[in-house]
């Protein structure tokens, strides 16, 4: 009996050692990764700016992963991101490969094309970059004379956008809608052109990413001459920008009741999240999940990192911090969850065209 309590002790100990073992903190402590390679997919072209995420979270995950591993980027661009998540979920579950997905890629294989079978929440998520608060923002020129919400609801104004389709049409004619607003479309330009036109007077005004905007046109926000009026911006995430004349924007969720548009702005909303997320293919082992998480939430501390994101990836924009996997996943949630109504409301209000 004696030694059948022994042997039962022994095989207690034993297990109680397997669990910790197996926990997530532990597995980091045991896991090196010196001398492995990981190859990060980017579905963009090398040079632009989802490449540069990539490339500057690579650097660091190198640098703070234990064994300090190499990263390989393998750019796919093109093909609405379907070619880089095919190759993506064709690779070997072994934790050596991982994707940089961003939220038009989880667009595309979630409501483009849905048929192709691919679900998102199936991922072994790792953590995002947060590339910053949702900042589209509803704003006019000074000189087109409006100071007011209610000047807009008074009169007709003339809003510029890039074409049908685009977020800041998508975006500008979910305001409308909800404000009752009288617009006049005018669209095909390009960004700089359509910066043009607001200064010549031909727009009064568009959509724009805020931080975006002052990056390109500093002389707006310092001196003024635009008014913003509404931002696409769940109320606990306003400001839109730090700076003193979006202190007191409103969110245009606080204008609807309508649970359809409702839901597409918490969508939108989601996009800081989800435009700078790691992702291994289903099934990689959770010891290389969770030492990538560890690793990523270092990456969002070190200085050098935030210095190199808000100068090199993302210039004049403050870096937001990082996401975890679990925060990641419930984006990713909500981001995927098309029911039939918020679908059809979201295509007519992107892909429907002016009607003047």
């Amino acid at each position: 009996m004696l030694f059948h309590r022994k042997y039962l002790l022994f095989i207690a100990a034993g297990m109680l050692g397997w669990v910790l073992l197996s926990t997530p903190s532990m597995v980091n402590a045991q896991t090196d990764f010196s001398g492995k390679t990981f190859t990060m997919i980017v579905g963009w072209d090398p040079g632009g700016r989802i490449d540069r995420q990539g490339r500057t979270i690579a650097k660091y995950l190198k640098k703070h992963l234990p064994g300090n591993p190499d990263f390989i980027i393998q750019n796919i661009p093109g093909g609405k991101g379907i070619p880089s998540i095919q190759r993506f979920l064709r690779s070997k579950a072994d934790g050596s490969v991982m994707m940089m997905q961003t939220s038009r890629g989880l667009e595309t294989v979630t409501l483009v094309f849905p048929k192709l079978g691919i679900d998102p929440l199936k991922y072994s998520w790792v953590g995002s970059v947060s590339t910053g608060k949702q900042r589209n923002t509803l704003f006019t020129h000074k000189q087109a004379g409006f100071k007011t919400l209610e000047d807009l609801k008074n009169k007709e104004i003339i809003l510029g956008a890039q074409r049908v389709g685009h977020r800041s049409y998508l975006y500008g004619r979910l305001i409308a809608e909800i404000m009752n607003f009288n617009v006049r479309w005018v669209i095909g330009y390009s960004t700089s052109e359509l910066d043009l036109a607001i200064d010549r007077g031909e727009v009064d005004g568009r959509v724009n990413d805020a931080a975006s905007m002052f990056q390109r046109r500093p002389n707006w926000v310092n001196k003024k001459l635009i008014v913003p009026h509404l931002a696409v911006t769940l109320p606990e995430k306003l400001p839109p920008m730090d700076h003193p004349l979006f202190a007191k924007v409103p969110s245009v969720m606080d204008f609807t009741k309508d649970e359809v548009k409702r839901a597409i702005i918490r969508k939108f909303n989601t996009t800081g999240t989800l435009s700078s997320a790691l992702a291994l293919p289903p099934g990689s082992p959770e010891s290389v999940r969770s030492a990538l998480e560890t690793a990523l939430m270092k990456v969002g501390k070190d200085p050098g990192f935030i210095k190199d994101w808000e100068s090199f990836v993302l210039p004049g924009t403050p870096f937001g911090g990082t996401f975890s996997a679990k925060e990641l996943i419930e984006a990713v949630r909500i981001y995927v969850d098309w029911n039939p109504k918020v679908l059809k409301e979201y295509n007519r209000l992107g892909y429907e065209p002016p009607k003047r």
